[in-house]
């Protein structure tokens, strides 16, 4: 008679909430936190790196590793070539025995694995300065903006993102120039599982400028398919924003790694920055947000 052992998709991730790797069958010694299945041949379960991480040289003496990259990007250095492998969302790839290589990956990134046989074979190798060198240098997303492109790549991603606009007395708009296009924007990001949208601009605005906010309006819901952000992970990104306007309540400007500069515009100096053309379009209504209080549901 047939059978079938179940793990659910929210038991997996409860159970990375706080944990980087979960196992869903292999011959483990050490308690999990899954009902996992028992199995000699096979070792399989999800790597989930939520900040930037690094795996120190290591080899596997008889199993072979299988990975598929879920979602982000990962690299790897072959120690004996220091060649360099790049793989972001959708590559699967084998690692071979006796192979020494050190790993690093982006944050958000997930791996699918598969070790063949499910062995305690993982041999920690010496370091060098090259590869920590190697490292310490964090990956980066290049990314690219469509608008009304007929170029433009079909989106495989849609997340719900909140973006602010802090306007100064004088008619100053803080805006950052971001590290993965060079193009000046508003502060803001994607929203995260348990928080609200709100939640989120608040959360944004701080990490990426240091300062605490307060959500006092909304000034433009953003939702046009044919207006798409390319990462050079493999992601590609259908529009979905919603623009409030905030004030500031305090903290320190500093920016982190996502941004290049801060700067405080003046309203009539903004035709002179680098945007995207969505960019260029929100900036606008808030503009129009000011003069007039209009919003705008795209």
């Amino acid at each position: 008679m047939g059978q079938f052992k179940v793990i659910k998709n929210e038991d997996i991730r409860l159970s990375l909430e706080d944990k980087t790797r979960q196992y869903f069958a292999g011959n483990l010694k050490k308690p999990q936190i899954l009902d996992f299945i028992k199995n000699d041949e096979v070792e399989i379960g999800i790597t989930s790196y939520k900040t930037y991480s690094r795996e120190i040289p290591h080899r596997h003496t008889i199993a072979i590793e299988y990975q598929y990259v879920i979602n982000g990007r990962t690299q790897y250095m072959d120690l004996d070539t220091e060649e360099i492998y790049d793989f972001s969302r959708g590559d699967f790839f084998a690692i071979y025995p006796g192979t020494t290589y050190a790993q690093k990956s982006k944050p958000n990134t997930e791996i699918l694995f598969i070790k063949v046989p499910s062995i305690n074979d993982k041999r920690i190798m010496e370091t060098n300065d090259i590869v920590e060198k190697w490292l310490s240098e964090k990956l980066h997303t290049i990314r690219k903006d469509y608008y009304h492109d007929f170029n433009a790549p079909k989106a495989n991603s849609i997340r719900p993102a909140a973006a602010v606009a802090l306007v100064s007395k004088d008619e100053r708009i803080l805006m950052l120039r971001r590290a993965d296009s060079n193009n000046w924007t508003m502060p803001g990001g994607t929203m995260k599982f348990n928080e609200s949208l709100q939640e989120c601009a608040i959360r944004e605005v701080f990490e990426e400028t240091g300062l605490n906010v307060e959500i006092v309006d909304i000034i433009g819901i953003y939702t046009d398919p044919e207006v798409r952000v390319a990462y050079s992970d493999g992601e590609v990104r259908q529009e979905f924003t919603v623009l409030y306007y905030g004030h500031i309540k305090g903290g320190n400007e500093q920016i982190d790694d996502e941004s290049m500069e801060l700067r405080w515009i003046n309203m009539d100096k903004l035709s002179e920055i680098h945007m995207a053309t969505s960019q260029k379009k929100r900036i606008n209504d808030v503009i129009q947000f000011i003069i007039k209080g209009t919003r705008r549901i795209i």
